[in-house]
């Protein structure tokens, strides 16, 4: 990442949409190449929703590292810059994706991943307007994560001791900022999608559109 960012920012995390590397719980219902097909369609139109030059600095942290030049073909023209995901397990990669934007001179940052369709530059920006007032937010998913967090200032003990990728993370995120004794907001709760059951009549026909 180069240039510098913006006082406000947000963060999206995105896998290069490779088949057999992405969406594996989905795969398992309609196979691994339709489940990146799906992923690919699902992460370009949530970018296309989020992304706002105006309001906000917009980086992508990518993994694999490798994919750097594939994943800017795939993502095509948009005004956000790239930087790779570094860490070792899901929570070192984010807590180092925050500290890497804040050292940047952001002052509030929030970080989305690529599965909820839901997600507008609306919650982006009521997000970063509530860390005006509050340390932390938190956009709840329906299967016990979280769809977004923003933060104010880099705090890493928030991302520790978490079962990523289960229904405990939102629960166990809260009692980290709890026991740090910070204050938090919560948005309103959207779906994830993880699965096929999770893919309502209108995600369908989002997802259906040719790339």
């Amino acid at each position: 990442m180069t240039k510098k960012t913006k006082k406000n920012a947000l963060i999206i995390f995105l896998k290069y949409p490779q088949a057999g590397k992405v969406k594996t719980r989905l795969a398992k219902d309609v196979g691994d190449y339709e489940a990146a097909r799906i992923y690919s369609n699902m992460a370009l139109n949530i970018i296309d929703s989020v992304v706002d030059p105006k309001s906000y600095n917009t980086i992508l942290f990518y993994y694999p590292p490798e994919k750097e030049k594939e994943i800017k073909d795939w993502v095509g023209e948009k005004e956000v810059q790239y930087s790779p995901q570094v860490g070792n397990t899901l929570g070192d990669r984010i807590s180092n994706a925050f500290k890497e934007v804040f050292s940047s001179s952001a002052d509030k940052t929030v970080i989305i991943g690529t599965d909820c369709l839901d997600i507008t530059s609306e919650n982006i920006k009521e997000a970063l307007y509530l860390l005006d007032e509050t340390e932390v937010v938190l956009g709840p998913a329906e299967d016990g994560g979280y769809y977004l967090l923003g933060l104010n200032k880099y705090r890493p003990q928030i991302f520790q001791d978490i079962d990523w990728s289960t229904e405990h993370v939102l629960e166990q995120t809260v009692l980290r900022i709890v026991e740090n004794s910070l204050n938090y907001s919560l948005l309103k709760t959207l779906k994830d999608i993880d699965t096929v059951d999770d893919i309502n009549d209108q995600f369908w026909d989002v997802l259906k559109k040719a790339q």
